[in-house]
């Protein structure tokens, strides 16, 4: 973990700022949607999604285009503060991690491999994430 995501983290802005930032990806098709609900595509650790299953060249083409929104917002937001995109784009992934990802949702953790969130279970924590609560 880097020196900034660790101040990132410890300042706690990061969680009042990724509500925002993940915010840039809710406005999203009903394919996008479907694929969520269905666990083919799922939320990254890296703050961007991910595909857990091969995808359609239009899903793939849909997801890439919310992935760049995202990483707009993260360029902007990591420039105001001084830090890394991957700095801040983790420290979002963090709260949607945490907050975003329902039961059935799929998610990957910094070790590469794809899980699906099981009933009210928690997703688990990467390292640098916060304890919130």
């Amino acid at each position: 973990m880097t020196k900034n995501r660790k101040i990132i983290i410890g300042l706690g802005f990061a969680l009042v700022l990724a509500a925002g930032v993940a915010g840039v990806a809710r406005a999203q098709s009903g394919a996008v949607s479907a694929a969520l609900a269905s666990g083919d595509v799922g939320e990254q650790a890296d703050g961007y999604l991910g595909f857990r299953n091969p995808p359609s060249a239009a899903l793939k083409s849909e997801v890439d285009a919310i992935n760049i929104k995202r990483r707009a917002a993260y360029t902007d937001l990591a420039a105001k503060r001084g830090v890394s995109v991957s700095d801040m784009a983790a420290a979002t992934g963090c709260q949607t991690l945490t907050s975003k990802v329902g039961p059935g949702r799929a998610y990957r953790l910094t070790d590469g491999v794809w899980r699906v969130r099981e009933g009210g279970a928690p997703v688990p924590k990467p390292d640098y994430c916060p304890s919130v609560g």
